[in-house]
């Protein structure tokens, strides 16, 4: 059973508005994060590890470097995202972004120096390789939180012993030290185990994430004998519920701050925000932003696109600020209530859409309705 605040003010696991769970208060990266203020910054997909939970797509399993869903190629690709954004941070995530270090420092380095001090930065690491002497260079870059991840989940890692080892000298610095694992199920007692080390060492917060499918880990958890929750949903049955028993267990023994993170806040709550945030700069002036931060917004397709733009102008008299050429994806773009006046009234081969956009780089369609 989740329960609110005693009279006596002691903390109990609380439901909050961001379809999460939560005992004592959302680690700083977080609060950042579910209000969509976090650029997503994925510096590598290598990774020294091969967790069979793995959700990253085969595209994103190498040495490639993606601000949210824009490639970046330069320094300038970030900076733009993130002011696309209006971002007020960065999660720094993999693959292991100390696999690169070199490029994660300059990273870091180039956001504080971009946006100040108060650009919150974060970042997700296995702990395999984060030496002293990486962990000071993440320091003097400005990184401001660290989570560890550690192996937790395959018996006889070669790698664990030193991922703890590793993890220990993190606190010898003076930013926000944390864990951040899936919830496994099957694993209650070693994430248990791993937040009284943290609780022992002086960690901030506690990190479990519901488990979902993915294109790459569906057939490892399935041979595992793992289900999904329902036919419409990629979350991992019995997930959520050991998370909650992990954060009740926690707030009864130990004195960290705990956050069970749902599938369903990455979609509904911080996808959605970032989008509302990136909709505001980027959307023409005949676009309609949505409630879930999408564009809304006509267009026409023809084999001709000059002569059917000339057409538009001259004889259906539509304003040239009303219309723009796309000549990527071969079509004009216009306000929707011009794209459905015009679909009534000219016949022929041209075709006459409305269309649904998410705001992002890659511009993905959601939505396509034929008038």
């Amino acid at each position: 059973m989740i329960r609110g605040w005693l009279a006596e003010g002691i903390i109990m696991v609380q439901k909050t508005p961001y379809y999460s769970y939560v005992v004592g208060e959302l680690p700083k990266g977080c609060q950042y994060c579910v209000r969509g203020e976090k650029l997503v910054l994925f510096v590598t997909g290598v990774c020294p590890r091969n967790c069979f939970y793995c959700p990253l797509s085969p595209w994103r399993r190498k040495d490639v470097v993606y601000a949210n869903e824009r490639p970046v190629r330069s320094e300038k690709d970030i900076i733009e995202e993130a002011k696309i954004q209006d971002a007020r941070g960065a999660g720094i995530t993999g693959g292991d972004p100390l696999a690169r270090l070199s490029r994660t420092v300059e990273y870091i380095r180039l956001l504080k120096e971009e946006f100040g001090k108060k650009f919150h930065i974060h970042l997700y690491t296995t702990g395999i390789l984060a030496s002293e002497e990486a962990l000071e260079k993440l320091y003097d870059a400005g990184l401001d939180e660290i989570r560890f991840h550690p192996d937790l989940f395959q018996p006889n890692s070669k790698f664990f012993e030193r991922e703890i080892e590793n993890m220990k000298k993190a606190f010898d610095f003076g930013w926000d030290v944390g864990g951040e694992v899936p919830a496994v199920p099957g694993f209650e007692d070693r994430i248990k185990w791993f937040a009284s080390l943290l609780d022992k060492l002086g960690a901030k917060f506690l990190n479990i994430n519901e488990l979902e499918f993915s294109e790459t880990n569906l057939r490892a958890l399935l041979d595992r004998g793992y289900k999904p929750v329902s036919d419409e949903s990629s979350a991992i049955k019995g997930s959520l519920e050991m998370g909650l028993k992990v954060l009740e267990w926690g707030e009864k023994n130990t004195s960290l701050n705990y956050h069970l993170c749902t599938a369903k806040l990455k979609d509904a709550v911080q996808l959605r925000n970032r989008l509302k945030r990136m909709a505001k700069n980027v959307a023409r002036p005949y676009m309609e932003i949505t409630e879930d931060g999408t564009l809304r917004f006509g267009i026409a397709e023809y084999d001709d696109l000059e002569e059917l733009y000339e057409f538009l102008v001259e004889e259906a008299e539509v304003p040239r600020e009303w219309l723009y050429i796309n000549w990527e994806k071969k079509r004009i773009e216009m306000p929707v209530e011009v794209a459905e006046e015009l679909a009534d009234a000219i016949e022929g081969d041209v075709k006459f859409y409305i269309v649904e956009e998410y705001p992002t780089w890659d511009r993905i369609e959601v939505e396509r309705i034929p008038l």
